[in-house]
């Protein structure tokens, strides 16, 4: 038999028969036929077929072909009859000249018992060979086309179910929690959220009442699918901020890293908002407040909640969860907040790192150029806004951090960096470089740098893949660029420290290494307040001078 090129069918570099190559397709074909016919909606219009053809009704439902692929064949040359008539039935007109048949390699490849006439119906019924029942409805799924049922894992469920409730129809939610923490493998603070699902009650839980729950929600599904099956509502398929807000007032009555706020409720409050933005921030990859399982499933939220159950000092955990990274956002924002109306305005906001950044990088950022506020106020930057721009300021080596700076350097939005907007944002430093009597840094040199850290396609060509593809190095691009003060930093920086800095804090990513450093002096601020010292750190912008640039 002779041998035709893949590459006419499925790829390139392969050869395949005619045969096994029908045999390919005849298999995906029946494989994609028993997962449409096991489907509720295919079972009801079987089940109306069959019906009519008992009463001897013609049914229309699915008997004429798609008008588009009448279309299609009308357009190549094709007549509807001669399309739909059988290949065995003879002409009774007088003989015509044969023609080429452009679908001649098209029939070839089609099984002979499908190249008859029959209506979708037929075909159907010669399928299915279903069987008359009387209770055919009740027949339930027994295709799963995204899961497989374990029975091993059944029975050991039922047996923990079993082993916890014991002889009894309720159980209060002390020993609820084993259901939650042993059978679902989830945070035990999530108990109560659980309880509340099941049957909108914190106290007791009956056994009936859980196991219909729990065969209906949560019985094949992964513990991490479980976790965002309870916080999220019902009716979404998506997290969203509120969701989060019975879980921590539960976190912040029960977790004893937390014991001592409780005599602060807005702290409280302030905590919480802080922990949750902290979350959409690194998990809401399109930052519209929505963590959709995607998004859930690919971070590290479901380990980070395990530890919190099991991990008394809530500082150890600092991912999301940490009071001191709480207190040393909390603090920065306060400092900035003159009047204290929980609102920044944009003189407040150029104070942030002792006037640090520029005043052109400020302007961006009041222009809502790299993010939307989600301030109520206008030209005012709320809470929220704060938290996420501390973040990408001082942790430079995430993806958000970087799509954020990216977004203020790239004036005309082309998704290219050139070195026209370099030299824009670099002249302003510059200029406040000579202010001060330091020696500046001459921008050829720094595009050199650059190049040699980055590696673009083109010379100062930076696309935003080039900085995703070396996350370590880009906040020295964009620090260069936006912030005085760590540009400074970085040319007197000293290599042994750093080295120890690493070598003490292994774990730490550049936000870590930031809030311990603030909180450390944040609290040698407070010591020094209390005994009666008033710690005032040497701030060369905050004079009038420094105002007029």
């Amino acid at each position: 038999m002779l041998q035709k090129s893949y590459s006419e069918g499925v790829g390139a570099g392969f050869q395949l028969t005619e045969n096994v190559r029908f045999q390919l397709a005849k298999t995906r074909v029946n494989d994609l036929f028993i997962r449409w016919l096991t489907q509720p909606q295919t079972q009801k219009l079987v089940q109306i077929l069959i019906k009519d053809a008992k009463d001897g009704k013609q049914n229309n439902l699915i008997a004429q072909p798609n008008a588009f692929f009448i279309n299609k064949m009308a357009m190549s040359g094709v007549s509807q009859s001669a399309l739909f008539s059988s290949p065995n039935k003879k002409s009774q007109g007088p003989s015509s000249p044969p023609k080429t048949d452009p679908f001649q390699d098209l029939k070839l490849r089609i099984p002979e018992d499908l190249s008859q006439s029959l209506t979708q119906s037929q075909i159907l019924q010669k399928k299915c060979h279903v069987e008359e029942a009387k209770n055919y409805e009740l027949v339930p799924q027994f295709y799963f086309p995204t899961q497989e049922i374990n029975l091993q894992l059944q029975l050991e469920q039922n047996k923990i179910i079993n082993e916890i409730f014991g002889k009894q129809d309720f159980i209060d939610a002390i020993h609820f929690e084993q259901i939650t923490t042993i059978l679902c493998g989830l945070c035990k603070y999530l108990t109560k959220i659980l309880m509340v699902a099941i049957e909108s009650n914190t106290t007791k839980i009956s056994k009936s009442g859980f196991l219909k729950y729990w065969n209906q929600h949560l019985a094949q599904k992964e513990p991490k699918k479980r976790c965002f099956q309870i916080l999220k509502k019902q009716t979404n398929d998506y997290i969203q901020f509120e969701d989060f807000k019975p879980f921590m007032k539960i976190l912040l009555q029960e977790h004893p890293g937390l014991e001592f706020l409780q005599a602060t409720p807005e702290f409280q409050e302030r905590y919480a908002d802080t922990v949750i933005h902290r979350i959409f921030y690194h998990l809401c990859r399109k930052d519209n407040d929505k963590i959709t399982w995607r998004d859930f499933k690919q971070s590290n939220l479901f380990d980070v909640l395990d530890l919190v159950g099991k991990e008394e000092d809530i500082n150890k955990i600092r991912q999301y969860f940490s009071y001191e990274h709480f207190y040393v956002i909390y603090c920065k924002f306060w400092e900035l907040d003159g009047d204290h109306d929980f609102h920044i305005s944009k003189e407040d906001f150029s104070r942030y790192s002792s006037h640090g950044l520029s005043r052109k990088v400020v302007d961006r950022i009041f222009d809502q150029i790299p993010r939307r506020f989600r301030s109520q106020i206008d030209q005012k930057m709320s809470y929220e806004d704060f938290v996420y721009f501390i973040q990408c300021e001082e942790d430079k080596t995430t993806i958000q951090s970087i799509e954020y700076w990216f977004k203020v350097i790239d004036l005309d939005n082309n998704g290219i960096i050139t070195g026209f907007e370099m030299d824009y944002f670099y002249e302003e430093l510059k200029q406040r470089m000579d202010y001060l009597n330091h020696e500046p840094i001459l921008f050829q040199d720094f595009v050199c740098q650059m190049v040699d850290l980055l590696h673009p396609d083109n010379d100062i060509l930076f696309k935003l893949n080039h900085f995703k593809q070396n996350l370590t190095v880009c906040g020295v691009f964009f620090n260069f660029l936006t912030n005085l003060n760590k540009l400074v930093a970085y040319e007197n920086r000293d290599p042994f420290q750093v080295r120890n800095d690493i070598v003490d804090h292994p774990d730490f990513n550049d936000w870590d290494r930031f809030a311990f450093q603030e909180y450390v002096r944040l609290a040698m601020e407070e010591e020094n307040q209390e005994q009666g010292e008033v710690f005032e750190g040497d701030n060369i912008w905050d004079n009038d001078d420094s105002k007029q640039l």
